[in-house]
């Protein structure tokens, strides 16, 4: 019954990939789980399409500003977990899609440039709680990493930190595995997937979950 929404402001961060693996992940623990794919370029349906019936994710495609909101209502009222994969724009429809959610997920890489994103879509998470006055939790997110690159991680980890915004201990790192996903279908949670990159995605989902789970307490 609680939604994530994964945006950011800036495309090619790796989103809708992390998108489709947490969701199966969380579908393959016996969680019912759905997309509400709300990027018009419809990845996720293509992606649904390959996975067959072994995937248990319901996909809904939904990229009207109009629509979205009542989309993610009513699947929230069906599914233990509804992801929402948000083009990268900061337009109307990312707006309805924050209102909605008990949680942002933003995923970044670990440059200046992306940083810069990181804040400009935090903001838009700061104004829709002003909207709705209540509190929206946002979680970043190191996706695409280079391995070696684990000194300048820490130095972007700790000034996201400094702007008071929770980064996940999880990193998502750069594998070959995630980039199959988009031909194949197959997530690295599937069977025959890759193990270090389903122990990464396994990782972040427990983080998020945690996360929820200690919201709904304080609540």
């Amino acid at each position: 019954m609680a939604v994530i929404s994964v945006c950011s402001t800036k495309g090619g961060v790796g989103k809708t990939t992390l998108v489709m693996c947490l969701a199966d992940a969380f579908a393959r623990q016996g969680g019912s789980v759905a997309i509400v794919d709300g990027d018009p370029n419809g990845h996720v349906a293509s992606w649904r399409e390959r996975a067959g019936e072994d995937c248990n994710v319901t996909v809904l495609s939904e990229a009207n500003e109009t629509k979205i909101q009542d989309v993610i209502a009513n699947a929230a009222s069906e599914y233990a977990l509804v992801f929402v994969d948000l083009e990268g724009a900061a337009s109307q429809a990312v707006t309805y899609a924050i209102a909605e959610s008990d949680m942002v997920l933003i995923p970044t890489k670990i440059s200046g440039m992306d940083l810069q994103e990181v804040y400009r879509t935090y903001e838009v998470v700061k104004r829709a709680e002003k909207m709705l006055k209540r509190g929206i939790p946002a979680r970043v997110v190191f996706s695409q990493m280079n391995p070696l690159y684990s000194r300048v991680a820490g130095h972007a980890r700790q000034e996201i930190r400094d702007n008071n915004i929770p980064v996940l201990n999880t990193e998502i790192i750069q594998r070959a595995a995630y980039q199959q996903i988009h031909f194949t279908g197959m997530t690295p949670s599937a069977p025959g997937g890759e193990p270090k990159a389903a122990k990464e995605i396994a990782a972040v989902l427990a983080e998020l979950l945690e996360a929820l789970a200690s919201q709904a307490q304080a609540a």
